[in-house]
């Protein structure tokens, strides 16, 4: 039985990512998914108040949270 080896370098990578950025952008993707009355410091321009009226079968005040 033979064996073989194989030597494999491993260089680490220098990265550019600029991780506040990511995360910024990140918390504003998911600000942009949010419904209902939004508040006076609202950072997503085209987004406004949406299904201000949306209520359940037995009427339950559905407005607000994130749309999916």
């Amino acid at each position: 039985m033979t064996h073989s080896s194989v030597a494999l370098s491993i260089k680490p990578v220098e990265s550019e990512a600029d991780y506040a950025k990511v995360l910024e952008l990140s918390l504003m993707f998911y600000e942009a998914q949010r419904s209902g009355k939004l508040p006076s410091d609202n950072r997503i321009p085209w987004r406004g108040d949406s299904a201000l009226n949306d209520r359940g079968l037995d009427g339950e005040d559905l407005t607000g949270g994130y749309y999916d």
